[in-house]
C-alpha cells in the first residue's frame, strides 16, 4: 500500500540516482562538476535530503485534494526552493524538479484512490493541473530564464512539459525497461538519458548555447543512440569525452537530467503499483 514515507523515499532515491550517474554530458557527477562552477555532488546529496520532506508533503496534500488545483503544493515549492538555497549556500539544484516531480507526487496521490490508476492517469491529470500554464510566458518583460528563452527563441520550455503532464517521462521509462533487459542499469540509465537529449528542447541548453547548442546536443545524442555507445565500455569511454566536449562548450542538459529523474521515479513506483 503507498503512503506518502514510501513516495518521500523513492522521490529521493531518483535524485540520488540521477546524480550519482556517470559520465554524464556537462552535468554534475559523483566524480565530475561538468559544465557547473557553483554547484557539485555534495550540494546536489544535501538538496536531495532536504527535498526528502517537500515530497511526503507533496502527496499528502495530494490525498486531501479534489485534484483542481495545486495553490497548497506551490506554497510548499517556494518554502522548500528557499530550504533548497540554503542547503547547497544558494545553488539552484533541484528547483525544476520541485515543480515537475512535485506534481508528480501530488497528482500520484490524486489518482491512486482513484478507480483504473495508471501511470497515464498521472499524467492527465498534472496535464489539467497545469492547463493555460504557458500563458504565463506572454509578458512584455522577460523576467525569468525561460520567458527570456521564449522571447528570444520561442521555446515555452517546462511551462509547456507541464502543460503535456511531462507525458515524455512514459517513453523514456519504456526506453530505459526496453534497454536494460541486455545492459547493466547504469549503462541504461546513461542511454534514457541520451534518448532524451535526442528530442527535448531543453532550455537549460538553450539558455547556455542558444539553438546552436541544442543542435549540437540533439547531434551528439542521436550519434549515442545510433552507435549504442551505451552498451559497452569501449562505447562509454567515448561518452566520457563527449562530456569533455559539453563542458568546453558550457553545456548541461539539466532540463533531459529532469525528465531522467521522473522516469526514475515512476520505474521505483511500480514495484508498488503491481
Amino acid at each position: 500500500m503507498l503512503n506518502s514515507d514510501i513516495i518521500a523515499r523513492i522521490s529521493t532515491y531518483a535524485l540520488f540516482y540521477e546524480v550519482s550517474l556517470s559520465p554524464k554530458p556537462g552535468l554534475v557527477t559523483l566524480i565530475d562538476k561538468g559544465a557547473h562552477v557553483d554547484m557539485d555532488y555534495i550540494d546536489f546529496f544535501k538538496s536531495a535530503l532536504v527535498l526528502h520532506d517537500y515530497f511526503k508533503i507533496a502527496y499528502e496534500l495530494g490525498e486531501k485534494s479534489e485534484g483542481e488545483d495545486y495553490k497548497e503544493l506551490r506554497k510548499f515549492g517556494v518554502i522548500y526552493e528557499k530550504k533548497m538555497r540554503e542547503a547547497t549556500k544558494g545553488a539552484n539544484t533541484h528547483k525544476g524538479i520541485i515543480f515537475s516531480l512535485g506534481l508528480m507526487v501530488y497528482a500520484t496521490a490524486i489518482e491512486i484512490k482513484r478507480e483504473n490508476f495508471s501511470f497515464e492517469k498521472i499524467i492527465s491529470r498534472v496535464s489539467y493541473l497545469n492547463r493555460g500554464i504557458t500563458s504565463e510566458l506572454n509578458k512584455k518583460v522577460a523576467t525569468s530564464h525561460g520567458e527570456e528563452n521564449f522571447k528570444k527563441y520561442g521555446s515555452k520550455g517546462i511551462r509547456e512539459e507541464a502543460e503535456e503532464g511531462f507525458k515524455k517521462a512514459l517513453l523514456g521509462l519504456d526506453f530505459l525497461k526496453k534497454i536494460e533487459k541486455n545492459i547493466n542499469f547504469d549503462y541504461a540509465l546513461t542511454g534514457t538519458l541520451y534518448y532524451y537529449m535526442s528530442f527535448i528542447e531543453d532550455s537549460n541548453i538553450i539558455k547556455r548555447g542558444g539553438l546552436e547548442g541544442l543542435e549540437f546536443s540533439k547531434n551528439k545524442a542521436k550519434y549515442v543512440l545510433k552507435n549504442k555507445l551505451y552498451e559497452t565500455s569501449e562505447g562509454m569511454m567515448e561518452i566520457k569525452k563527449i562530456n569533455d566536449e559539453f563542458k568546453r562548450k558550457n553545456l548541461s542538459p539539466g532540463g533531459c537530467a529532469d525528465f531522467l529523474i521522473l522516469t526514475l521515479y515512476f520505474y521505483l513506483l511500480e514495484d508498488y503499483c503491481d
